[in-house]
């Protein structure tokens, strides 16, 4: 099987933008400020979902357009006006991508706010994990089974990235790859301005010892429930550019297993370290993209050897073997992250 190394190149450099995107969400909620998320499937799902809705009912209204319901026997009609308008008025394309991120941000945000604020100031945050955990299986199975929302089961598609206009598709991926990292470098810049703000050295003080903190006048489910809205509007947003991505959305892509390889990318790159996060989100990446390369030329040579759960296998391992041998991670969290600590600036 003959590889094309650059298109292979600009779908690995756009992955690991999405990847990045999750991985600071995850870092800044955990790493930073303490709290488990064991949901992040159900915030990347929210932004797929909107994603789907506002290309499927806003889109033709922006265009000037009736809205054509998308699933059943209009399916076909509604896919061919989407697409349509996509190739004939990027203008239109891009205000809904642009609507589509700010909307998905804000509900992503906001049901990180209510749910972590609830559960945050009746138990401990490992009940906020196992509210996250059991609740986006509860929201991916009836996303699955109700039509409305992407067509249960059979999802969406015609679901293009906002650059799909152009006649070159090789350029249109480069410019969505490079929009994408671009998304991720922002988001790197904004959690490491925040890490290193009297903000974030609350968050690691409320991270480290909560009574402390409460004993000092702090809300801490309020603190902990801003930086959910935070990670996870950045996850929402993820959740849009994967779909756009791939150009599908289905509930099956949101399962319990994305959540765990954002925990390995994070637990792999050193918890509360932002670059850390992205060396683990371009491992995690790179070794995802390898493992299923290698599964297509296996299944081609007619192998009866499952390999894609080899990857399962791999993520397993690096896990117990980084929690066992060094659990800081390959990038630690820097101790002094502000002038605040250098000696001599005290005064």
């Amino acid at each position: 099987m003959n590889i094309d190394l650059f298109a292979t190149a600009i779908a690995l450099l756009t992955f690991f933008g999405i990847a990045a995107l999750m991985a600071i969400s995850l870092n800044l909620e955990y790493g930073v400020a303490g709290i488990p998320n064991f949901g992040q499937a159900l915030f990347v799902s929210l932004g797929a979902y909107t994603a789907g809705i506002t290309y499927t009912r806003l889109m033709p209204l922006l265009a000037g357009q009736e809205v054509i319901f998308p699933c059943g026997n209009t399916l076909n009609p509604a896919l061919q006006l989407r697409t349509e308008i996509m190739r004939t008025l990027p203008g239109v394309g891009l205000a809904n991508f642009a609507i589509t991120l700010v909307i998905a941000a804000v509900i992503g945000g906001i049901v990180g706010y209510g749910i972590s604020y609830l559960t945050l100031r009746v138990r401990q945050e490992w009940y906020l994990a196992l509210v996250l955990l059991v609740g986006g299986e509860i929201v991916r199975i009836i996303v699955r089974g109700y039509e409305p929302i992407i067509c249960a089961s059979n999802g969406l598609s015609g679901i293009a990235q906002p650059f799909n206009w152009l006649d070159n598709a090789q350029l249109s991926s480069i410019l969505f790859a490079l929009m994408v990292v671009g998304f991720a470098f922002a988001a790197y810049l904004y959690s490491e301005r925040l890490v290193r703000s009297p903000y974030g050295r609350l968050l690691k003080a409320v991270r480290e010892n909560e009574r402390v903190a409460r004993s000092l006048g702090k809300n801490v489910a309020r603190i902990r429930a801003q930086i959910m809205f935070i990670g996870s509007a950045m996850a929402a947003v993820a959740g849009v550019l994967f779909a756009l991505n791939i150009g599908f959305v289905s509930a099956n892509d949101y399962v319990v297993t994305l959540t765990l390889d954002v925990w390995v990318m994070i637990v792999l790159g050193g918890l509360g370290n932002n670059k850390g996060a992205l060396v683990g989100a371009l491992l995690v990446t790179v070794l995802d993209r390898v493992t299923a390369i290698v599964a297509i030329q296996l299944n081609m040579l007619g192998s009866e050897f499952e390999f894609n759960y080899l990857r399962f296998i791999l993520f397993g391992v690096i896990l117990l073997l980084m929690l066992r041998y060094r659990p800081q991670g390959i990038l630690p969290e820097p101790q002094h992250t502000t002038l605040a600590h250098e000696p001599g600036d005290a005064s």
